[in-house]
């Protein structure tokens, strides 16, 4: 599933590809995906208008347009953008489409259909109304330390709460774990002010180092676990990674290094 760095990714993609062009149609294969909104209401709102900016908040992706409204984009598990010509053979995964007016297609292509796109006249209300928490990218830590008072549950599910904070998903939750030196069932309460210092640093460090990376596996130093994360892998000092279940989902961790505290 796209976590903030993928999705940060997308924002500089439509940023690059997106801005500043008159649509000319929307077509929309796949009106399931819709919410909140028909598919013909969504078409006539969106004819003629020009997206003007982007915006990322957790997972979401919003682009303005006239009228204080925007785009809103969730990528689901498979969801991305593609930006091609109109002449260009389309692809049958494309459920959303933009057409430019210098020919040019903006498609929000997602395989298995678990994204959402619609439209909000209120931005803010509708990161309320979803319950998200601070952004993780941009949570300074006096907020962060907050946050954690009074939390007694286990640290991996707590990090992919989006409404405790929003945008981290399993694969980084692993990673700042392993920087931190964290196990993933350390309890929140055992946290002293030097260990969430550290995980607060280390979150940034492996978000900005995945958005540096392309938010690709192989583009990581190999000191970072995501490279190593597959049954039978190594961890970087050659121990063998060890495989649980955290909340109902797989998470690696490696045993010498994230122990829990006594």
């Amino acid at each position: 599933m796209p976590e903030l760095p993928s999705v940060e990714l997308f924002k500089r993609f439509f940023e690059d590809n997106g801005l500043y062009q008159t649509i000319l149609d929307v077509e929309v294969s796949s009106p399931e995906i819709l919410f909140n909104i028909k598919k013909d209401v969504f078409q006539d709102v969106l004819m003629g208008e020009s997206f003007s900016s982007s915006y990322r908040y957790g997972k979401y992706l919003f682009s303005s347009f006239k009228g204080n409204r925007d785009l809103v984009m969730h990528f689901g598990m498979t969801g991305f953008l593609r930006y091609y010509s109109k002449g260009d053979n389309p692809d049958k995964h494309d459920r959303v489409a933009f057409i430019f007016d210098n020919g040019k297609i903006l498609s929000f292509n997602d395989p298995r259909k678990f994204g959402k796109v619609g439209i909000t006249s209120q931005r803010d209300y509708f990161i309320r109304e979803k319950k998200l928490g601070p952004d993780a990218l941009h949570l300074d830590y006096p907020l962060f330390k907050k946050l954690f008072q009074n939390r007694k549950g286990a640290i991996k599910p707590l990090l992919m709460n989006q409404s405790f904070i929003a945008g981290i998903g399993n694969l980084y939750a692993d990673e700042i774990l392993y920087q931190s030196k964290l196990h993933p069932l350390e309890k929140a309460n055992h946290l002293k002010e030097n260990n969430l210092e550290n995980l607060h640093e280390n979150m940034v460090k492996v978000l900005k180092k995945a958005i540096d990376c392309k938010d690709s596996l192989h583009n990581f130093p190999p000191e970072y676990l995501l490279s190593h994360r597959y049954p039978a892998g190594e961890c970087p000092d050659g121990e063998k990674v060890e495989i649980i279940k955290v909340g109902g989902r797989t998470t690696y961790y490696c045993p010498r290094r994230q122990k829990l505290f006594k």
